[in-house]
C-alpha cells in the first residue's frame, strides 16, 4: 500500500475511485493539484486496475505529499469509497469519479459557502456535462435551502441531482451506519437516500465546477435489466427499514414509489428489453403508484406515464414501443436544435 502521511488533519479528504481510467486520469489529478484552495487529502483508490492505472496515478502525483494512493483487489465502486472513507480525516468529505476534473476554485467556492454561519451540512452546486462534440452546463433545478426530510425527498424524486460527486458533505454524516450497497448502478442514491434520513441542511451555490465527462463504455450507458429494478427497489426497502424511527411521519414513503418508478420507466424505455407488466412487482407497483397521481404528474411526462400504463397489457407493446420511438425522435430533434 502506498502512502504519503500528511501530520494535521486536512479540512477536505477527496475521495476519487478508479479502475482502468489511465487514458482520463492527468486532466483528473491536475485538476487537483490546480485547486486554489490546498488545505485537502486526495484519497486515490486504484480499484484493482487492468490498464496501467496505478503507474499513472504515481507518476502524475509523486511528489505531491497532499495524495494517498491505496491499490485494492476489484470490488466495484461502492467498496472503494467505503474503504477511502474509512481513511478520511477531514472535517468535510468530496467525491470526483477518475475520468472526470475540477474548475481551479471548485474546493475554495464549496468550502466557503458550506462554512457560512448557518450550519449547513451540504454543498450542491452545477456541473458540465461533457461530451464529444459539445458541452452544456446542468443547473439544479432547486435553489433554495433544504432542510428536515427535503434533501431525502429531492433525491428520491430526482429533484436534485443525486451523484455524489459536485457536493460537498460533512464528514460525520458517513458513520459507520452507513451501509455502501455493491451495486451495478445508482450507487450514489442510494448513499444519499441514508444521508438523507439524517435530515441534513442543505445549501445550494450557482456554480458549475465539476466537468462530468460522457464516455462510451461507462456504466451510465449500460442497459437496465429488470432484475436490476427489483434489487434497486430491495436495497431502498432495506434503508428505510434501517430508518424507521428516523423516518416516522415523513413524506418519504409515498416518494419512494416516485423513485422505484424512475426506475422501471428507465427499464420499459428500451424497446428491446423483455416484457414483464404481468410480474408481482410491477402488479405492486402499480397499485401504490394509483394512488399518487397527482404526485406522478409532478416528476413525469405524459409520454413516460402513458407508457407505464399501456405495459399492463402484453397485446399493447407495439403502442409502447410507438411512443417510444416518437420520444427518441422528439429527444434528438430537441438536442440538435440546442446545439
Amino acid at each position: 500500500m502506498d502512502s504519503n502521511p500528511v501530520s494535521a488533519a486536512p479540512t477536505v479528504s477527496i475521495i476519487i475511485p478508479v479502475y482502468n481510467l489511465q487514458t482520463y486520469l492527468a486532466p483528473c489529478l491536475t485538476s487537483l493539484r490546480k485547486q486554489t484552495f490546498g488545505d485537502f487529502e486526495a484519497i486515490v483508490v486504484d480499484d484493482g486496475s487492468t490498464d496501467g492505472s496505478l503507474a499513472e496515478i504515481r507518476r502524475l502525483v509523486e511528489t505531491d505529499s497532499r495524495f494517498i494512493i491505496v491499490p485494492t483487489e476489484n470490488q466495484g465502486v461502492a467498496r472503494a469509497r467505503a474503504t477511502a472513507l474509512a481513511r478520511a480525516r477531514g472535517e468535510y468529505v468530496c467525491f470526483l469519479d477518475g475520468d472526470d476534473w475540477w474548475e481551479p476554485e471548485m474546493l475554495e467556492r464549496m468550502v466557503s459557502a458550506i462554512r457560512s454561519d448557518r450550519g449547513y451540512d451540504i454543498v450542491c452546486g452545477n456541473y458540465t456535462r461533457v461530451c464529444a462534440t459539445y458541452q452544456t452546463v446542468v443547473r439544479e433545478r432547486r435553489t433554495d435551502d433544504l432542510e428536515a426530510f427535503g434533501y431525502l425527498c429531492e433525491v428520491l424524486t430526482f429533484g436534485i441531482a443525486p451523484s455524489l460527486w459536485g457536493k460537498l458533505f460533512r464528514r460525520t454524516l458517513f458513520d459507520k451506519s452507513l451501509h455502501h450497497y455493491p451495486m451495478r448502478r445508482g450507487q450514489d442514491t442510494l448513499v444519499n437516500i441514508q444521508i438523507g434520513c439524517r435530515r441534513p441542511r442543505v445549501r445550494f451555490i450557482d456554480y458549475a465546477g465539476y466537468n462530468y465527462l460522457q464516455r462510451p463504455g461507462s456504466e451510465i450507458h449500460s442497459r437496465l435489466s429488470f432484475d436490476y429494478c427489483k434489487q434497486y427497489a430491495a436495497a431502498v426497502a432495506d434503508i428505510f427499514q434501517r430508518n424507521a424511527a428516523a423516518l416516522a411521519g415523513s413524506p418519504a414513503e409515498r416518494y419512494r414509489t416516485v423513485n422505484a418508478l424512475w426506475w422501471y420507466i428507465g427499464y420499459i424505455n428500451r424497446s428491446s428489453n423483455p416484457w414483464v407488466g404481468s410480474d408481482p412487482y410491477v402488479q405492486r407497483l402499480r397499485i401504490e403508484a394509483s394512488g399518487l397521481r397527482a404526485e406522478l404528474h409532478k416528476h413525469f411526462s405524459f409520454g413516460e406515464l402513458a407508457m407505464f400504463d399501456l405495459d399492463r397489457w402484453h397485446a399493447l407493446r407495439p403502442a409502447v414501443i410507438c411512443l417510444l420511438t416518437l420520444r427518441r425522435w422528439r429527444t434528438s430533434l430537441l438536442r440538435r436544435l440546442s446545439h
